[in-house]
């Protein structure tokens, strides 16, 4: 695996260039349908192609993830990706990867 790795280019853990928040799902009290407060994204199940769509909002949310975070499924299915669009609320089932800024 290493030996196709381009000239100059380095072996590292994702957490040496990135932040990694993990979801927590808020109290579905906080949930609505009204598009009150921030898109809520708790898993595969809303992501798109590229982007997830959202089909709940909450007003209380506990993890965010903000536009261009990569979020990651880490429930099953685990390591489906999309790139969030705006700030939003994650779940439990999902992480947001932040690239750490380009020293």
């Amino acid at each position: 695996m290493t030996n196709n790795i381009p000239s100059g280019w380095l072996i590292t853990q994702l957490e040496n260039f990135t932040d990694i928040v993990l979801g927590q799902s808020p109290p579905s009290s906080t949930y609505n349908t009204e598009k009150n407060g921030l898109p809520f994204f708790q898993g595969k199940a809303e992501f798109g192609n590229l982007y997830p769509t959202p089909q709940k909002w909450c007003d209380s949310p506990k993890k965010t993830a903000n536009q261009g975070d990569v979020l990651i499924s880490v429930r099953a299915p685990v390591g489906s990706t999309n790139i969030c669009i705006e700030k939003s609320c994650i779940g439990r089932g999902l992480a947001a990867i932040i690239p750490n800024p380009v020293v």
